[in-house]
């Protein structure tokens, strides 16, 4: 399913600014000891993710909610109720790719580190993820990675971790906490929703759980 992930002005502003700004403001250094990548190869995986946020991969479907719809046919009034489903799918470039680098990062992070800031997070995501009839999971943006770049901020220098670690964790954590927050464990909220398409990590449905990773790193930086 080819679906844009925002409106074009929303997408310039959510999405291609942040991209610009991470690597104006990241060295090659950053990169390498983030992600383990290379300066051009964080490119291409970035610009990957831009491309998949287009791509949602249907999971499975749930009944919707039955719609009254009125019609007039030469002067005759006619109502036809119809059920429409919920399309459960998975963003390729908002969920898919930042999952798999999320799971990669953590063979280098400690493992009670990124549990204790997991689940922190996890449980505000949870709290603050509200359904929103005809629009989706709905979490102010700026939430998820703020709480993300904040507890593990506290986390890391709790336990006298380095700081470079600091992007690392805050962009796993903020990532699998927003999935699990708020696209996971409100799954069973998606009838209030209406009916459509829901799209784990879609950016226009639910919250752009990417876009958490990517500011988690940059509000991270910002504490370094």
């Amino acid at each position: 399913m080819i679906v844009p992930p925002l409106l074009l002005p929303f997408f310039v502003l959510f999405v291609l600014i942040p991209f610009a700004l991470i690597f104006a403001i990241a060295t090659p250094q950053v990169f390498q000891i983030t992600f383990g990548l290379s300066y051009e190869e964080a490119l291409i995986l970035f610009l990957l993710i831009v491309l998949g946020s287009f791509i949602n991969i249907p999971l499975y479907k749930k009944e919707g909610k039955f719609v009254v719809g009125t019609y007039s046919f030469f002067g005759v009034m006619y109502q036809v109720v119809e059920r429409r489903d919920i399309v459960i799918a998975v963003n390729l470039g908002g969920c898919v790719i930042p999952t798999i680098l999320s799971l990669k990062l953590l063979t280098e992070i400690p493992l009670n580190a990124f549990l204790v800031t997991f689940v922190v997070c996890t449980a505000i995501i949870y709290r603050v993820a509200k359904p929103v009839p005809g629009v989706g999971i709905a979490v102010p943006m700026f939430i998820p990675p703020a709480i993300s770049s904040l507890t593990s901020y506290v986390v890391v220098t709790s336990m006298g971790l380095p700081l470079t670690l600091l992007p690392k964790l805050a962009f796993s954590s903020g990532v699998l906490s927003a999935l699990f927050g708020a696209d996971v464990l409100h799954l069973k909220d998606v009838e209030k929703i209406g009916s459509g398409v829901v799209s784990i990590g879609g950016a226009g449905t639910f919250d752009g759980i990417f876009l958490t990773g990517l500011f988690s790193v940059i509000f991270s930086l910002l504490l370094i």
